[in-house]
């Protein structure tokens, strides 16, 4: 049993998770083993991430202090949530492959920033691509046009050499 000290520390430590956020996913965990909650824990600490277990209730306070509008009580199961503080797609994709080789271990739904998550949003953000990609993908859009022009602009001098050369060759011939 906690006592009120020790709940109150909880709920200051979710607070600031809360509040430091860029993604809270929540997630049942009901029948997973510790070990596998350990390894779970270890690979989301790679991606800066960390992944908390606690009472629905801490959860309530923690959630309320931090000005998020959102409720664990109409979650089905024991909850966990899964802070990701630098990206937000990788803790998602995380969490899905995990979901995929734990059946037990389901989605409920997340926090993005200020806005609310289904569990399908959930999964729809997971299959995105990395933020690195999407910018690579986003650069590679700008610099288009540009490659383009240059592409037109030499043909015009491809052209030109085309026509030197069988003019030289005629000249020879």
């Amino acid at each position: 049993m906690l006592t009120r000290i020790q709940k109150s520390k909880i709920v200051e430590e979710l607070t600031d998770n809360f509040k430091r956020q860029k993604i809270a996913i929540f997630s049942d965990n009901h029948g997973i083993s510790v070990s596998k909650l350990q390894s779970l824990r270890r690979l989301l600490k790679k991606e800066e991430a960390e992944y908390k277990v606690a009472k629905k209730t801490l959860l309530d306070r923690a959630l309320e202090e931090a000005n998020v509008e959102f409720r664990t009580k109409e979650l089905q199961g024991e909850i966990g949530v899964t802070f990701g503080y630098s990206d937000e797609i990788i803790p998602a994709k995380t969490l899905l492959k995990f979901s995929r080789s734990n059946e037990t271990f389901k989605l409920l739904g997340g926090i993005l920033g200020q806005r609310l998550l289904s569990a399908k949003d959930v999964v729809i953000l997971a299959k995105l691509p990395s933020k690195d990609v999407l910018i690579g993908k986003f650069i590679g859009t700008l610099q288009a046009p540009m490659r383009e022009l240059v592409n037109v602009l030499q043909g015009n001098i491809r052209n030109l050499v085309t026509v030197l050369y069988k003019i030289k060759n005629n000249k020879s011939a």
